[in-house]
């Protein structure tokens, strides 16, 4: 089907509004044909499937096709209702590369309850991430959006039970399976830097973990410390460590990781963990900035001091003689993702001594 020089006419005003039906127009998601067969109102009054999808059944819940479900869609995203924003033309342009689904998945969960496996708790939704992070970045002039970070989910981020984080709640996932494997079949000590309250929670549950928390600044912590010259930590001391989101705060994060790779056993790992931006090629950063400004523009943060590509990031952890592992949603599941309010772009790095 053509968009017809009378359809061109009626919205050539607004260049957007063309852009958007052109997507709509070329997808394989709306079908035209199917479209009025399941929608008689819209046949019966002659009207554009395409422009009438787009204008109103879009909103209202109609499907464009077989293939997605605008209803579902809404529902499960909900800064895409929030943004009133076609759910297909939205699906088109962000959540594709954002590895959002276009229907629920066979094996029948829904959104009517997501779970966290920090607390264990049945959660109605998670919350947002607070605005002040997206708001500061759009002020100082920062040109990236969450869209490009490799692990997060905005939409979902914390539970509002316990306040875990998505990241702390992929960490979790992982941590069940392998304290069923023979990684964890025995005691083990386990160093958490920068601890955060929910997860410390749920890994002193574990009678068969010994866990010691270590920060620079934070009080409550069993080890005060410096990352990058843990002197008062023996070489070869823990089993396993969880360092995330440190690195990017820290001013040589290649002492950070050499020490991290120091105290670990010969045949230890870790979960490793920073922001990634997959729209640069390189390593941005620069220590010496100080201003909060500049900080938000440059690094997205007021306290980071550098911006993560991906393969900078591995390239220096392997250079610090770590073996690194990826578990994104092929390991996990689909369905395990959608449940625990993880982003299908999420990718978990585990770091191994061999």
């Amino acid at each position: 089907m053509n968009i017809s020089l009378s359809i061109k006419s009626k919205i050539t005003k607004y260049p957007k509004q063309l852009a958007d039906v052109y997507l709509l127009h070329k997808s394989a998601l709306f079908d035209a044909d199917w479209y009025l067969a399941n929608n008689p109102d819209v046949a019966r009054a002659k009207l554009s499937p395409l422009i009438h999808y787009y204008r109103h059944g879009g909103f209202e819940g109609r499907d464009p096709g077989p293939e997605f479900s605008s209803s579902w869609y809404l529902s499960i995203y909900e800064d895409v209702k929030k943004a009133a924003i076609n759910p297909l033309v939205h699906y088109i342009r962000y959540g594709r590369k954002e590895g959002r689904l276009t229907k629920p998945q066979k094996s029948g969960i829904t959104n009517s309850f997501f779970r966290c496996p920090v607390c264990d708790h049945k959660i109605k939704k998670f919350l947002p991430l607070d605005s002040y992070y997206d708001e500061n970045k759009k002020k100082y002039g920062n040109p990236f959006s969450f869209d490009d970070v490799e692990t997060i989910n905005p939409a979902q981020y914390q539970c509002p039970d316990c306040g875990a984080s998505d990241r702390n709640r992929l960490y979790a996932l992982y941590l069940l399976r392998t304290l069923n494997s023979s990684l964890f079949n025995h005691s083990i000590n386990l160093l958490d830097i920068a601890p955060s309250l929910s997860l410390k929670t749920f890994l002193l549950k574990f009678p068969n973990i010994r866990y010691f928390s270590a920060d620079r600044y934070m009080e409550d912590v069993d080890i005060v410390i410096d990352i990058t010259d843990m002197n008062e930590i023996r070489s070869e001391s823990f089993d396993f460590f969880i360092c995330s989101h440190v690195l990017e705060h820290v001013s040589d994060d290649k002492k950070a990781l050499s020490e991290l790779f120091r105290i670990l056993k010969p045949g230890g790992s870790g979960i490793l963990m920073v922001p990634i931006n997959l729209r640069i090629n390189d390593i941005d950063e620069d220590p010496s900035i100080t201003e909060p400004e500049e900080r938000w523009r440059r690094f997205g943060q007021h306290d980071h001091v550098r911006l993560y590509s991906k393969m900078g990031f591995m390239d220096r952890v392997k250079q610090a003689g770590f073996e690194i592992n990826q578990y994104d949603v092929d390991y996990f599941g689909m369905d395990i993702f959608i449940e625990h309010g993880i982003s299908l772009k999420s990718i978990l790095y585990v770091v191994a001594k061999k």
